[in-house]
């Protein structure tokens, strides 16, 4: 069955949201962080970005991504 362009837009969108969480977590447990501590640290509930179910704004991907020491491109590196 062929997907519409609305239901492949939402299916790929869904895969990228999961991407993005699985890297934020990934990046959080390689550094031995827990939810806690980054939260108390940056004020970022990393809970809910890492369930994949909230849409991330840019500016706080910036900020995970500084609290980590990986560039933005290096982040997207490691999904694709």
């Amino acid at each position: 069955m062929l997907l519409t362009d609305f239901e492949y837009l939402n299916n790929s969108e869904d895969a990228f949201k999961k991407k993005v969480s699985l890297q934020i977590k990934r990046l959080r447990r390689q550094n031995q962080v827990t939810q806690e501590k980054f939260y108390r640290e940056t004020n970022i509930n990393i809970a809910r970005l890492e369930s994949g179910k909230v849409d991330i704004r840019l500016d706080t991907l910036r900020k995970v991504c500084y609290y980590f020491d990986v560039s933005l491109s290096g982040f997207f590196h490691g999904i694709y």
